[in-house]
């Protein structure tokens, strides 16, 4: 079982990571039925987001057991949302096509979110950063990556639809040796921080969101 990271935060927010060599029938296989139906093996058609599917899955399996939670699989709420069948854990899942990634936490909303830097950041940076922002990020593709990753993991936590992102959501200026950053929800009747957890691996950055 290829999960490379499992770490658990100062927040008891617990992570693992889970890195992509199975092949997909491999993957297939190591899903219970009671967890993989044919209805949802039939609702998506690619091979690599079947992998990314399967990996999804394993990976919250995975971290269930570490907190022995019984795992009874995933469903979506009425705003696309994830989450744990038959639990109160709180969840979050992000996937590449190298990597796929979950957070869990007992009881408080939170998102992950994973990245690889790269110039298109450079041409979309006025849709997701505010101009404090963009002027903060200078441009660099790390930096931006981060901001993205960032704002990313807290829409993910946030849950619901109708988002803006250079507007709703805010990261606090940061250093790109920082391990540990902030960041704002502001929306409707929410104006609330977050931390927010940084890890690099592999070249991509992996973001955490959670109070």
């Amino acid at each position: 079982m290829p999960v490379i990271l499992e770490k658990k935060y100062e927040n008891n927010i617990s992570l693992a990571v889970w890195q992509i060599t199975e092949s997909h029938d491999e993957l297939q296989a190591m899903l219970p039925s009671e967890i993989l139906t044919d209805a949802e093996l039939a609702s998506i058609s690619h091979p690599q987001k079947q992998i990314e599917f399967f990996c999804s899955r394993l990976v919250i399996k995975h971290l269930a057991n570490s907190l022995d939670i019984k795992y009874l699989g995933i469903k979506k709420d009425e705003n696309g949302k994830p989450y744990l069948a038959g639990s109160k854990w709180q969840m979050s899942i992000t996937h590449t096509s190298n990597y796929v990634a979950a957070v869990m936490h007992h009881s408080e909303a939170l998102g992950v979110d994973m990245e690889k830097p790269s110039e298109k950041l450079k041409r979309i940076a006025h849709k997701f950063l505010s101009e404090t922002e963009r002027t903060e990020a200078e441009s660099d593709i790390e930096k931006l990556c981060i901001y993205w990753s960032a704002k990313e993991a807290l829409y993910k936590l946030y849950g619901k639809r109708k988002v803006i992102f250079n507007e709703n959501l805010y990261v606090f200026p940061f250093l790109k040796k920082q391990v540990k950053i902030s960041g704002k929800i502001k929306i409707n009747d929410i104006n609330e921080e977050y931390i927010i957890y940084i890890e690099k691996i592999d070249g991509y950055i992996l973001v955490v969101a959670g109070k």
